[in-house]
């Protein structure tokens, strides 16, 4: 692992609300590891996006800002005035989104593998399309749709093998449609939305940003990018993981989450 920018935590340690944001087609289970792993003076708060997880109602729109206003409304209803956010993955782009729509609610924001860093280029859209279709991905065979739930992984696993099982289950159970509903409309909303890069310039938030060195969905120089705007931000790479760290990694993130949490 290695680690470069911002400065030293402050040298405190005060109870905060630490809002967790999961990934696409993931839930808030994804972030279990991470969340056990906290100190006490930390308080997780897991959210399942619509569509998602134990959450099975659907939305009316999918994009970032959309569903930054969601969490802004899901943390009214729980009375949390303000918390750390964190978000992997698509939540990544979404609590960058909560960075500029409430600034004044995020103590601390802490991005891990963030999709849509950059602007996606025609092969790279044109892929993300084909694995988010609803008829395609209802349609496939189920040892394709593991190999699909799986890609992204370079730490093998239990962890890994759970969540390929919850995926399974969203994407064939019951509550399949809004599932595969939320994914479609979640790329969707993703690729129009604008690079996350540009998004937090003029933010001012405590920023860390974490990335695997073999993550082939949120690639280290697509996240890097978001330095050019925010060099200020703390930058942490972590050798032989891959897109997951939350599930393949989660001591480490969990206390990487910790030290931006002092810096609140």
């Amino acid at each position: 692992m290695s680690t470069r920018g911002g400065g030293p935590p402050r040298d405190r340690d005060v109870s905060r609300t630490v809002l967790l944001l999961h990934g696409l087609g993931g839930s808030a289970e994804d972030w279990a590891a991470v969340a056990a792993a906290f100190p006490k003076s930390l308080a997780p708060l897991a959210l399942d996006f619509p569509g998602s997880g134990k959450d099975t109602r659907p939305h009316d729109s999918y994009d970032p800002a959309s569903l930054a206003r969601w969490v802004l409304g899901e943390l009214d209803d729980r009375g949390v005035e303000t918390a750390v956010v964190v978000g992997h993955s698509l939540g990544g782009r979404i609590a960058g989104e909560l960075a500029v729509l409430a600034p004044g609610r995020v103590l601390a924001l802490g991005l891990v593998s963030p999709l849509g860093a950059v602007s996606y280029g025609f092969t790279d859209t044109l892929k993300w399309k084909a694995m988010s279709r609803s008829a395609l991905v209802g349609a496939a065979p189920e040892t394709s749709l593991r190999n699909a739930l799986g890609y992204g992984f370079a730490v093998d696993g239990a962890r890994k093998k759970e969540f390929v099982t919850r995926g399974m289950e969203a994407r064939t159970g019951p509550h399949a449609k809004a599932a595969l509903r939320a994914l479609e409309r979640s790329v969707d909303g993703l690729l129009s939305a604008p690079p996350l890069s540009k998004r937090l310039a003029g933010t001012r938030v405590p920023l860390l940003l974490v990335t695997g060195t073999e993550d082939p969905l949120a690639p280290p120089k697509d996240v890097e990018a978001i330095l050019g705007t925010r060099a200020d931000a703390k930058y942490t790479s972590l050798t032989g993981v891959g897109h997951y760290a939350p599930i393949e990694v989660p001591k480490d993130v969990a206390r990487l989450l910790a030290l931006l949490a002092k810096t609140a």
